[in-house]
């Protein structure tokens, strides 16, 4: 969820410095109001560096899934021809 927190910072370090160091990466380069949890920010990258993996996976199951039902499965080409082929 979101927490709202109070940040002190001296004068030798910057705001986003101090986020940083404390593990929030923050929104805007100068006088941030929010931060992101850097172990999030790590989260969704790995997410989205399976994210192929998993849509591949979903597609490829979902085609044995029809093809076990009889449908047949084609790609953009066959079913253009498939579509010229009707009308003859």
């Amino acid at each position: 969820g979101v927490v709202s927190i109070d940040v002190l910072s001296c004068l030798c370090c910057t705001l986003p410095q101090t986020l940083v160091s404390h593990g929030l990466f923050p929104t805007a380069p100068t006088q941030p109001r929010m931060a992101v949890s850097v172990d999030l920010l790590s989260f969704f990258c790995t997410l989205f560096e399976h994210s192929c993996d998993m849509i591949h996976t979903l597609v490829s199951a979902l085609g044995t899934y029809y093809t076990k039902r009889g449908f047949r499965m084609t790609d953009n080409k066959v079913s253009v021809i498939l579509s010229l082929y009707s009308h003859l």
